[in-house]
């Protein structure tokens, strides 16, 4: 699938890239290009060549992990608070999941050779990338605890959360399919744990969208590995460079 293509980026709203100063910025300015991503775009495939990695400004990318049987479970998600193909850049070549866009948007599209000579060669880099690479990590780590814990229900909410929270939009673009796909259970569960927010008056559901109507109520519903969630989107506060 072919991706829209700007030759001058506008940094904002990567929380990544606006650590850097403005004159860091300008010296890589020409090295970043800004890509409009598609909804299910196919980014890397297990065991594929990372070539490029990816700064998310208002798109939403995730991991999903495939078993034989060819059932999923998402394993991460990445939006404005890091980048998609760290890996690369800090040691691994190759792709482990299946990495697609959630919800389409902006990011920005830098070749990996040139992410991993910066973070060879610059503490800032060294500094910002080690630090999202550890956030990272840990959500993979509490999502494979949330997975088999807690109830649909609690799940659903706050996976909504973390989309919510990346997308800053209350205009979710999405289906009950994809969700279901996301947490590794079947559409009817889904469809039932929306029925149950639609009637509460939490979300607004319709054809291959979801509105956020009360996210305080949403909030209530999530499960308690949503606050650690949650933080994972303010690991640069407190940050020098």
């Amino acid at each position: 699938m072919s991706q829209t293509i700007s030759p001058y980026p506008v940094i904002s709203g990567n929380s990544i890239l606006n650590r850097l100063e403005a004159d860091e910025y300008q010296r890589l300015f020409h090295f970043f290009r800004a890509v409009d991503l598609e909804a299910q775009q196919t980014l890397y495939t297990p065991g594929g060549e990372i070539t490029h990695a990816y700064f998310p400004v208002d798109s939403v990318v995730t991991n999903v992990a495939t078993m034989n049987d060819g059932s999923t479970v998402e394993t991460a998600m990445v939006g404005r608070e890091g980048v998609v193909g760290i890996a690369a850049a800090v040691g691994g070549y190759r792709a482990r999941y299946w990495t697609r866009v959630l919800l389409p948007g902006e990011a920005l599209k830098v070749e990996v050779g040139f992410l991993r000579e910066l973070f060879n060669n610059s503490p800032v880099w060294q500094k910002l990338l080690l630090r999202y690479y550890s956030t990272l990590i840990n959500q993979v780590s509490r999502r494979a605890v949330c997975n088999t814990r807690h109830r649909l229900s609690e799940r659903l909410c706050t996976w909504l959360l973390m989309l919510h929270d990346r997308a800053e939009r209350d205009d979710l673009q999405m289906t009950q399919e994809s969700a279901a796909r996301q947490l590794g259970v079947r559409r009817a569960g889904v469809n039932e744990c929306m029925g149950w927010l639609e009637k509460l008056n939490v979300i607004d559901h319709r054809r291959g969208h979801v509105q956020i109507v009360n996210r305080e109520a949403l909030e209530d519903a999530a499960c308690v590995c949503y606050p650690e969630f949650a933080e994972e989107m303010h690991w640069h506060d407190g940050i020098k460079v």
